[in-house]
């Protein structure tokens, strides 16, 4: 018999030596793992999610996006949404990102800890699958999440860390294209008609 343990607070795994795995949320369960049949639910890597929304203006990070990893991210402020990042796993997502003045885009999204940076904050980094010229600070961006793509881990190194990222949106661009994700680039919400 084996235990899974699943830490109710964040950066906790240390203290659950005793399981045989420590995941960050049930969705990074894989009972193929412990001799049961995998969940079928997967498709193309991504685990299709109860679509939820969240938005604001488009804040300056800590600059590693761009600077650091070459993959600019839009990151949003975590005040006021407290509530709703504690009801969903720190970990990668994908969905659809509105742009107040540009448009709707795939998006691959962060929710995390970031821990290869050790940040004490959560925080909310999408990356918008599009080349942008210029930054678009101060715009609002609202997020329709529709999909899980892994959790928050750890990187030995920036470059497995870069070629994960890069993966992830690699992942999140194929998937956004079938119909089960594909119907939400729609969303009122992320043209600014309802919240």
């Amino acid at each position: 018999m084996g235990v899974v343990a699943v830490p109710s607070l964040p950066k906790q795994s240390h203290l659950y030596m005793a399981a045989d795995e420590v995941i960050n949320s049930l969705l990074d369960l894989r009972p193929e793992m412990w001799g049961l049949p995998p969940f079928e639910d997967w498709i193309q890597g991504t685990l299709p999610i109860e679509p939820w929304h969240i938005g604001g203006a488009v804040i300056k990070g800590f600059g590693r996006g761009s600077k650091i990893l070459g993959i600019p991210t839009a990151n949003l402020s975590t005040q006021g949404y407290s509530a709703l990042l504690s009801e969903h796993p720190s970990g990668v997502y994908l969905g659809w990102a509105g742009l107040s003045t540009r448009g709707v885009y795939k998006v691959v999204m962060s929710i995390g800890w970031n821990p290869y940076f050790n940040n004490t904050e959560k925080t909310i980094e999408p990356w918008l699958l599009h080349e942008f010229d210029g930054d678009f600070y101060g715009e609002e961006l609202r997020l329709a999440i529709v999909g899980y793509i892994r959790p928050e881990t750890n990187f030995p190194s920036l470059e497995s860390l870069v070629a994960k990222i890069h993966e992830d949106g690699r992942i999140a661009e194929r998937a956004l294209d079938l119909p089960l994700y594909s119907k939400f680039r729609d969303d009122p919400y992320l043209k600014g008609s309802a919240l």
